[in-house]
């Protein structure tokens, strides 16, 4: 009997592929952790926007005074809120809405006729 050369795979190459397809399946993993992430901290900004707007939108129209509040994300997160205004005395009053959730902050500024 003679023996055929290349005849299948050999144990080392079987688990040289395998090796490398755990270092790709690894790095694909990461890189959907990296997005997940990513998306949520895009959803949340967009919340924290949202909340932020509306109050600087309430204040425009008034009464205008100084507070905070929190609001409840759908996911459970949760937004803090506060604003402030200053009285522009003659020229347009100064208002400022902040949103904080974890470690993230959105501030808005802009300005009303008084």
């Amino acid at each position: 009997m003679t023996r055929r050369a290349g005849r299948g795979t050999s144990v080392i190459e079987a688990l040289a592929a395998l090796a490398l397809s755990a270092i790709a399946i690894a790095g694909l993993a990461g890189a959907a952790r990296v997005a997940s992430q990513s998306l949520r901290l895009a959803r949340d900004t967009t919340v924290a926007l949202g909340l932020g707007c509306e109050r600087l939108e309430r204040l425009r129209v008034g009464p205008r005074a100084n507070g905070s509040d929190t609001a409840l994300g759908l996911d459970g997160t949760l937004f803090t809120r506060s604003w402030t205004q200053a009285d522009g005395r003659g020229r347009p009053a100064s208002l400022s809405a902040r949103v904080q959730w974890g470690r993230h902050a959105v501030g808005l500024v802009t300005e009303a006729m008084p």
